[in-house]
């Protein structure tokens, strides 16, 4: 018997009687696999779950037909129940971020083998590879897509291989948003294939971290990718889910200005009162991006969720740096328990550093949620202007008229402010009676910092009670400081030591 093969067969017939809620709690309490299972089943055990006594009535009846129908002669159809054959043409993306409609029984679809052309390697992961593909359609259109097959060993998929890429297909096949990575549909070949949309610009981080001569992020592009994070986010955690693996390495472009959320291998429904999910034993974790309330007890909520947008959002101001490189991973949860925090990155506004430490708060309960995050990010955010005269002052940046300025730093009584040339890529700071706004109130983005004791950790040079200070309640600076021109170079993705 294969760990889990009989899974979605279960989230057909539960969403077939509007119960799809109950999928995971059925899963995973009552390891429920196969239809006989249910014969072990008793109605107090449903009640431990939170299925009332009508729905039980229903869920029975459902069974009642699903063992008086007709046998499957292949066992891949009784675990891919919820897909349709393939009759129509996908929904592909588009660059522009639009809401799109709930997704309908047909939309994923089971796709013929000989339908899909694999090409060239794109990464690999546990139990996974991915190739770049080309789906053809059966009106003879081809879409390019991206391949993931089922990692196959001599002796065929191990179980828990098995079990890891259902698992990954039943979440993708009810996720539809403009941000989330959408599968298409499976591949009932050898090996089981899932076809998905293909973000061809690679990973976020593989483009943070690209050498000279590609040029930095604009600061503006970075805060609206977050702002698309924290939007697809709230749309996972609405649906309870919990990712458990955001990082920059997880985000995908699909254009130059959208990142879809990507890798579901390690999401988990988030069930019970307490809304989380523990886990039941080591399993490998993304150490240096996860709260501590998951290294210590195994426990992630939409929380550690937000935590791991706190560190992503390190990553992306830091051009792609691994957080905490060099702390062994046993020294991570003491350190973060003693109240260290990653210092802020040298293109990281005041604003959004504060918003990071939020989201790192010791307590679950007081980091403000994804739906929060959306609003909080829109205030955050840096005001763009335009630069209205030639700045040529030693040690300032360099700026001509008619230049794109974004305002990292700055506020309506403070005479130097700091920036990133839109143009040049540069940041550094400059006279601000040298830029005008283009914010109809004419203030910039940064707000008053509330000072107090700043966390163990950050007492360094760039923090956010360091040497540096911006903002109306400090004088210019004596001399001009100029900011680094491209992001620090990046030392990889930390390892994924077992719990």
């Amino acid at each position: 018997m294969l760990p889990e093969a009989g899974s979605l067969w279960l989230l057909k017939l539960l969403r077939d009687i509007q119960l799809a809620q109950f999928y995971w709690p059925i899963l995973e309490e009552l390891n429920v696999t196969r239809p006989e299972h249910f014969d072990f089943v008793k109605p107090e055990d449903l009640d431990g779950i939170g299925m009332g006594r009508p729905a039980q009535r229903r869920l029975s009846e459902a069974l009642k037909r699903l063992r008086s129908g007709p046998k499957s002669k292949n066992w891949v159809y009784k675990i891919l129940g919820g897909f349709a054959p393939e009759h129509k043409e996908p929904t592909l993306p588009s660059d522009s971020p639009r809401h799109l409609p709930e997704p309908e029984g047909g939309l994923k679809c089971l796709i013929p083998e000989g339908a899909v052309c694999r090409g060239e390697l794109l990464g690999s992961g546990c139990f996974g590879v991915v190739h770049r593909g080309l789906w053809t359609l059966p009106s003879g259109k081809s879409v390019p897509v991206a391949v993931k097959s089922l990692r196959v060993g001599p002796e065929g998929p191990m179980g828990t291989e098995l079990g890891d890429f259902l698992r990954e297909v039943s979440v993708m096949m009810n996720l539809e948003h403009p941000h989330v990575l959408r599968l298409h549909g499976l591949v009932l070949g050898q090996p089981l294939q899932m076809v998905m949309e293909l973000a061809p610009l690679g990973s976020l981080h593989a483009r943070l971290t690209a050498p000279a001569p590609t040029p930095p992020l604009l600061v503006a592009l970075l805060c609206l990718f977050l702002r698309q994070l924290a939007g697809a986010m709230a749309y996972l955690g609405a649906r309870g889910l919990v990712h458990r693996d955001l990082a920059t390495r997880n985000l995908l472009l699909a254009s130059p200005r959208t990142i879809k959320v990507a890798d579901f291998g390690l999401v988990r429904p988030l069930g019970g009162a307490r809304g989380r999910y523990v886990m039941g034993g080591p399993r490998p974790i993304p150490y240096a991006w996860c709260a501590p309330e998951s290294l210590r007890h195994g426990a992630f909520s939409s929380a550690s969720d937000v935590w791991m947008f706190g560190v992503t959002l390190w990553e992306m101001f830091s051009g792609g740096e691994e957080p905490w490189a060099g702390v062994p991973p046993y020294l991570i949860l003491q350190r973060l328990e003693d109240r260290a925090r990653l210092p802020r990155p040298p293109l990281c506004s005041r604003a959004l550093y504060s918003l990071a430490l939020r989201c790192w708060a010791p307590h679950p309960a007081d980091r403000p949620s994804f739906s929060h995050l959306e609003g909080l990010l829109q205030e955050a955010g840096p005001s763009e202007g335009c630069c209205v005269r030639d700045v040529t002052e030693p040690g300032a940046l360099r700026m001509e008229t008619g230049d794109p300025i974004t305002v990292i730093e700055g506020s309506p009584d403070s005479t130097i402010w700091k920036g990133q040339n839109g143009r040049t890529f540069k940041v550094g700071s400059f006279p601000a009676s040298a830029v005008t706004l283009a914010d109809a109130g004419g203030l910039p983005a940064t707000r008053p910092v509330h000072r107090g004791t700043p966390a163990r950790g950050d007492q360094h040079p760039g923090s956010i009670d360091g040497p540096f200070s911006w903002g109306p309640s400090s004088p210019a600076p004596a001399a001009w400081q100029s900011a680094a021109t491209h992001p620090p170079a990046s030392t990889g993705r930390s390892a994924l030591p077992p719990e």
